[in-house]
């Protein structure tokens, strides 16, 4: 990596971070459609999950063994034709809500920082609602956990879209790794001690469910011939 290079990561990091809803959009996972727009343009963040294959340059398969074997696995199957999208607006936020084979968008809103930060699980889950997408998750849960507990099957899938993905690899990775926490750092608030704290199993448990859920919103957005593992045809 050049001078130039660094720079210019120093630059991206700022335009992501100098902002708290931007900063809070990163952490949450959404992304951005293209870093390289002028300084006085604003940033386009998108949610993943309802990306279509490659928006935003976002790799076909993002996990490593499916990428190395595209001829195994074939083209990602997607549902959605664009996705929800967020950008600056003036002196808040606008909101372009996604569409798909089966899934026409609603209209775009606009919304201040706060009324953004409120709403955003729920921008999230559109067009599930917030509170069926909870019940999925726990039914997921309820039913894997059963499973495992009796090493009995459960219906799998392959979990495709980020955050989901990626944050479930980095929690293996870490695990693989053997590092343990000092809880000694714990208790001193150590930001990295605190990030790896917990059962990190369960915690890619909560994830998958998550994932779980978001596919079965696709599903239903793809229309008759879908299900979660992509179309049934």
């Amino acid at each position: 990596m050049n001078a130039d290079d660094e720079i210019r990561m120093i630059k991206d990091g700022w335009r992501l971070l100098g902002n708290d809803v931007q900063a809070e959009l990163v952490a949450r996972g959404w992304a951005v459609t293209d870093l390289d727009v002028a300084d006085d343009e604003p940033l386009e963040f998108f949610w993943p999950p309802t990306a279509p294959v490659g928006y935003g340059g976002l790799p076909e398969w993002n996990n490593e063994a499916m990428a190395k074997r595209p001829r195994m696995y074939g083209p990602r199957p997607c549902p959605w034709l664009s996705p929800t999208r967020i950008a600056r607006h003036g002196e808040g936020w606008k909101v372009v809500f996604g569409a798909a084979i089966a899934q026409e968008p609603d209209e775009p809103i606009e919304l201040d920082d706060e009324e953004l930060h409120r709403q955003l699980e729920r921008i999230e889950w559109w067009p599930m609602a917030v509170e069926e997408a909870k019940q999925l998750q726990m039914e997921r849960l309820m039913t894997t956990m059963r499973a495992a507990a009796h090493d009995d099957h459960s219906l799998g899938y392959m979990i495709r879209t980020e955050p989901y993905e990626g944050r479930i690899r980095e929690i293996y990775e870490r695990i693989a790794s053997g590092q343990r926490i000092n809880m000694g750092q714990v208790m001193a608030g150590d930001r990295e001690a605190l990030r790896w704290k917990g059962d990190l199993r369960a915690r890619a448990s909560l994830i998958e469910a998550e994932a779980w859920a978001s596919a079965v919103r696709s599903a239903r957005a793809g229309g008759e011939g879908w299900d979660v593992s992509g179309p049934t045809g």
